[in-house]
């Protein structure tokens, strides 16, 4: 029910002993209108809280009207409380809005609002009514049955996280179609980690496939939501063990024979030529081997062997390859080995070089 007031501008004339209303500033003079205030809207009403804080909007529409105040009244208190209005254009008028937020602490009933518009000279329209806060309590909710499985892993294996979300609504039901986290505490620290959010199905039911890194304890979290308290479940430890080292595959021996480094002295910046035989030692004994084989120099005098180029031996196991000669010193073969065989090294063979 909404009840309006307005200023008006009277005057008492004595005249033929009758009392007579002066007509407005406005239809005499020309001066300003007197203010309106109209269309007072609030969303949601009535406001009903059910868990989660509810703000309501409050709009109305002025004309003639410099500035606005709007006022809300809780039931049983003599005290307003004014909200902060924004203005802005709405046709030919201004369109006032304010907001409220409403809890479960707030008073249910009715509450009182009261809109103001204030004009030029001191005049004022305003407009009164109630609207309806509904506090409703927000039903119950648990977490059951939540199971992190297998209890023992190994480390980067997968588990399996499982449990039931339950709304009290006249008795324990499934609660179908809300999000629950499934969390995560590293033994060792003392905060929970978001891992992954699910959806629980129509009888409460969920379930999800998660990595486990660490030994730890998971849980299950419902946050609620405007009708339903929040949740946790209880927790569930899975303890988590490093993998086993996979064992060295097991690798037979290999060796180079014949190396010959050719010709011997070798001229400067001439081709020097190199040859030897890769064998493997193979269940049947020792037979020729395919592989990347090393070219390897060291000069005369020096410590350091240097690599020089890189050959293939052929299926029998012969290498054989070409290099430049510039100083004196020693040659020889290097085999890396590989996931089968062990390397080895050829013996070396000392060229001199000559200029000439």
């Amino acid at each position: 029910m909404l009840n309006r007031t307005r200023a008006v501008v009277v005057a008492v004339a004595m005249g033929a002993g009758a009392l007579t209303l002066v007509p407005s500033a406005t239809a005499a003079t020309g001066t300003s209108a007197d203010p309106v205030v109209s269309n007072v809207e609030i969303s949601p009403n009535p406001v009903v809280v059910t868990g989660s804080p509810v703000t309501a909007k409050f709009s109305f529409t002025t004309t003639a009207a410099g500035k606005a105040e709007f006022q809300i009244k809780a039931p049983g208190v003599s005290a307003w409380t004014p909200l902060t209005v924004e203005p802005s254009p709405h046709g030919t008028e201004t369109q006032w809005t304010a907001s409220k937020s409403f809890d479960s602490k707030s008073a249910a009933g009715q509450w009182s609002f009261l809109a103001i518009a204030h004009g030029g000279d001191g005049k004022e329209d305003s407009t009164r009514g109630k609207f309806t806060v509904d506090v409703r309590k927000a039903l119950d909710t648990k977490i059951v049955d939540f199971d992190a499985s297998p209890d023992d892993v190994t480390k980067g294996d997968s588990i399996e996280v499982s449990g039931r979300l339950l709304r009290d609504s006249g008795g324990w039901k499934g609660y179908g179609g809300q999000p629950v986290t499934i969390t995560f505490r590293e033994k060792g620290t003392d905060a929970y980690r978001h891992v992954v959010k699910v959806g629980t199905g129509y009888d409460g039911g969920f379930r999800a496939r998660v990595k486990a890194d660490a030994t730890g304890w998971w849980r299950a979290e419902f946050s609620g939501n405007g009708g339903a308290a929040g949740s946790v479940s209880d927790t569930d430890r899975v303890d988590v063990t490093a993998p086993e080292p996979e064992p060295e595959p097991e690798r037979a021996d290999s060796r180079i024979i014949r190396f010959n480094a050719s010709p011997e002295p070798g001229r400067y910046g001439r081709y020097l030529s190199f040859t030897g035989k890769l064998q493997i030692d193979d269940a049947s004994g020792w037979e020729g081997y395919r592989a990347s084989v090393g070219l390897y120099f060291k000069a005369r005098g020096s410590h350091k062997w240097s690599y020089v180029k890189t050959t293939r031996s052929n299926g029998s196991g012969s290498i054989y390859t070409k290099a430049r000669a510039y100083r004196s010193g020693y040659w020889k073969f290097v085999f890396r080995g590989d996931d089968d065989f062990y390397g080895d090294s050829s013996s070396s063979d000392y060229v001199r070089v000559t200029k000439r």
